[in-house]
């Protein structure tokens, strides 16, 4: 949810300074479609309504597609993570942003937080599916 917090403040701010979605290139601030918030965000929000889906009627297959998926998250937020850290350390020439906090260090972005989160999703969701495996 963290990145929505960030995520919808910048699709404002977008919209009130160019009127459109749909302007991609030689932008002040990145276009919120071009971020990894907005894909992080979207994941983190099907995760949730699938593991509810998951808790309400439990299937072996179901967790370990939902584990399966998790463990995807997690790359991506982590890849997502260490492309801005190399970028914020100056380790990697600057590309175009895929930050919603552009600048920002790394432990204070959306995507730190969302790392943490998928990676805490996908250990429980580990934990589950061999529970449920064992019965």
């Amino acid at each position: 949810m963290m990145a929505w917090s960030a995520l919808v403040p910048q699709m404002t701010n977008f919209y009130a300074l160019y009127g459109t979605f749909w302007h991609f290139t030689d932008c002040v601030i990145p276009n919120p479609f071009t971020t990894a918030c907005l894909y992080g965000s979207t994941a983190f929000l099907v995760a949730l309504y699938w593991s509810l889906v998951v808790y309400q009627k439990p299937t072996y297959m179901s967790q370990r597609y939902l584990r399966n998926f998790l463990l995807f998250c997690v790359v991506f937020a982590g890849s997502v993570l260490a492309l801005e850290a190399a970028e914020y350390y100056k380790l990697i020439a600057p590309t175009v942003s895929v930050s919603c906090n552009p600048g920002a260090s790394p432990i204070g972005t959306p995507c730190f937080y969302g790392t943490l989160f998928f990676i805490a999703a996908c250990i429980t969701s580990v934990f589950a599916t061999r529970k449920m495996a064992n019965t």
